[in-house]
């Protein structure tokens, strides 16, 4: 019982350590300043924020999008989140949010990217491995690594300055035609890369 014990209050300590290096980029509780970016001109394309408690991981809500494929295109549709952050510096740290889908038979792809004041992309990662679930989990990003079956895009990034971020992108796509589809992030922060 003893040793049961000292592993919790070891493992209650170690989670309370990463917490503090920790730093809040964006709660996800509102939509000010939200855009949604890719996919705005689809059909039933929107924003909103979700209470959903299995999207929801901090606070009362998850910013989500969600919009109609068309019934006769081409190749994938997606649609995008795109958060304002105050300028922001990864170097030597990760990006850690989380994210579901209500839809995740169709939200197959993962992109997120992050982009300076020009413009200019400078980090990627994506994955076509249906990555979203039903339930909210977290996500864990380092520049130039992957996480599980979301891989880094170097050919993506335009400039390999990651001091300056003004704003944080994050997409799913579909492959199946004429569905509605959706995700949700909440809780966007900063932590050490470990």
């Amino acid at each position: 019982m003893r040793i049961m014990t000292t592993v919790t209050l070891i493992l209650a300590t170690i989670g309370w350590a990463c917490a503090q290096n920790e730093t809040l980029l964006h709660s996800c509780e509102n939509l000010e300043g939200v855009a949604m970016g890719t996919g705005r001109q689809l059909e039933e394309a929107k924003l909103f924020v979700s209470y959903a408690a299995e999207h929801v991981t901090e606070g009362v809500g998850a910013i989500g999008a969600c919009a109609r494929s068309p019934e006769g295109g081409t190749g994938n549709t997606y649609i995008s989140i795109d958060i304002p952050v105050e300028q922001t510096d990864l170097t030597g740290r990760a990006l850690v949010f989380d994210a579901a889908t209500s839809t995740p038979d169709l939200s197959r792809a993962r992109y997120v990217r992050a982009y300076d004041a020009s413009g200019n992309c400078v980090l990627s990662w994506l994955s076509w491995e249906g990555e979203l679930t039903s339930e909210a989990r977290e996500y864990c990003l380092v520049p130039g690594e992957g996480f599980g079956t979301i891989k880094w895009e170097p050919g993506r990034v335009e400039l390999d300055d990651h001091s300056q971020i003004v704003k944080l992108q994050f997409i799913t796509g579909t492959g199946s035609k004429g569905v509605v589809f959706n995700f949700t992030v909440d809780n966007v922060r900063l932590a050490d890369a470990d």
